[in-house]
């Protein structure tokens, strides 16, 4: 009982210690393109962190389309895996970037619709060994969660939902999320909060969306920017959470020249 109540407390005071909103990075979001019936939204939302990275490291600020950090989602399938070891699924796209560079939406551009027919031509792959190369931050990711399975609703609890803010807060880098959408797993990245703000519940209905304040800042890939979603969504539908950080370069070590001799 004692530790439960010191628990409680920790977080509370953990609650109290956040700023009441996070929007430090909306600036730097690049729209993804509407992936229609791909099936591609973990490499949408892994691309869309790169970018963001990217656009947050040059401060390019309000990207357009087929601005300087527009990457290619076809490339986040088709490039070369650099570290899968230990890593969740969901981790591995965004490690493709480690080899220090992406390729340019101009020079494989991505498209769901041709017409009025769907495009499914983002599973092509295309020999990308001669395409320019665009210079992207490399980086790491920090698993905050993973609970249940890919398609596990009602795991979470408020404590999820502050440890995501907790971590924009801490690390100023976007959360690639996990949850269900329309009964199929759907990954999104969360790029910032605010507690004052009343968001979509996002088919979530009756008591089960409370409806308070306080709503999450969500890139999703359906073309639509950032929307404003409702804490009690990622709440009763999400699963798992990761940060997506740009990795330090490791310090020199300092060699002692008189220790040496």
């Amino acid at each position: 009982m004692i530790n439960l109540i010191m628990f409680l407390l920790s977080a509370l005071s953990a609650e109290a210690r956040l700023p009441v909103y996070h929007r430090e990075l909306l600036p730097y979001v690049q729209m993804a393109p509407d992936q229609g019936e791909t099936s591609t939204c973990l490499f949408m939302a892994s691309t869309g962190a790169i970018e963001l990275l990217a656009n947050k490291k040059n401060n390019v600020r309000n990207p357009v389309p087929y601005g300087p950090y527009d990457l290619s989602e076809a490339y986040t399938i088709h490039g070369d895996d650099f570290e899968i070891a230990g890593k969740y699924f969901w981790e591995i796209p965004v490690q493709k970037y480690n080899y220090g560079y992406g390729i340019h939406t101009s020079r494989w551009p991505v498209s769901a619709w041709t017409g009025n027919w769907e495009d499914q031509s983002i599973w092509q792959w295309q020999d990308y060994s001669k395409m320019k190369k665009t210079k992207v931050p490399k980086v790491e990711t920090i698993p905050l969660f993973v609970l249940g399975n890919k398609y596990s609703t009602e795991v979470l609890d408020k404590t999820h939902i502050q440890q995501i803010k907790e971590a924009l807060v801490k690390y100023n880098s976007p959360i690639l999320v996990n949850y269900v959408d329309d009964d199929y797993w759907h990954v999104v990245l969360i790029v910032g909060y605010d507690d004052r703000l009343p968001g979509s519940c996002y088919e979530v209905e009756g008591i089960d969306c409370n409806k308070d304040l306080g709503s999450f800042f969500v890139r999703d890939s359906f073309g639509l920017g950032v929307e404003v979603r409702d804490y009690d969504w990622f709440r009763m539908q999400g699963n798992a959470a990761f940060v997506v950080k740009e990795k330090k370069a490791a310090r020199r070590a300092i060699v002692n020249k008189k220790a040496s001799r």
